[in-house]
């Protein structure tokens, strides 16, 4: 026997509520009544409404973004120009990585879902190592040959490339301030990887 209306919406209902959660919204008298008066004319609720809004001026926004980032990134990682990128050692969190880095002149990245990363780094490309709360600690050249280890035991975890010509400047190190003076913007520092896209400014300057 099939489903009831009355089943068929409350299903469609209980499905268009989940994974959502209640948003407190302290709004000005003013701005509630208008609200109040769309959703009576509209046939609606006022909270129907500001989810509607949120959707198309903010989420919708974000996601167009995203694409755009990532088929500029797609674009950078297809050009055979040598490009720039920052990678966070991820000494906040575990100084081992840093180390490891550090001590062994290369370009890693740990577990799942961050290691990947390192394959976007192509031969010759100029990567620079950023500790953070120090700065930029050093920097070298990519041989493009993706390497793997494990972390903690885990074999593979563990993705690095070695970094030709590589200069530690753990001793003097770029503060996160000179690089956005350098670049005239602000950056991702906290990233594990971000490309630059002027980084021949920075390399300038380092040199």
């Amino acid at each position: 026997m099939p489903n009831s209306f009355i089943d068929r919406r409350t299903e469609i209902y209980n499905q268009r509520n989940q994974n959502k959660i209640t948003l407190s919204l302290r709004l000005s008298i003013k701005d509630d009544l208008i609200l109040q008066e769309l959703a009576d004319a509209w046939e609606t609720t006022r909270q129907d409404i500001i989810n509607d809004l949120i959707q198309e001026f903010i989420i919708q926004d974000w996601e167009n973004k995203r694409m755009i980032d990532k088929q500029k990134e797609e674009e950078f990682d297809n050009s055979t120009t040598t490009r720039y990128f920052l990678l966070n050692t991820n000494s906040a969190n575990d100084l081992e990585d840093h180390n490891f880095m550090m001590t062994n002149q290369v370009a890693a990245a740990f577990e799942d879902g961050y290691k990947e990363k390192i394959c976007r780094i192509k031969k010759g490309d100029y990567v620079f190592l950023y500790a953070s709360g120090q700065g930029i600690v050093a920097y070298g050249q990519a041989t493009g040959i993706i390497e793997k280890t494990h972390h903690y035991g885990v074999d593979n975890k563990t993705f690095f490339q070695k970094l030709e010509h590589f200069i530690d400047l753990s001793q003097n190190p770029i503060k996160a301030k000179q690089v956005k003076s350098i670049l005239g913007r602000s950056f991702p520092f906290a990233q594990t990887l971000s490309q630059i896209t002027d980084g021949e400014k920075l390399l300038e300057n380092l040199k």
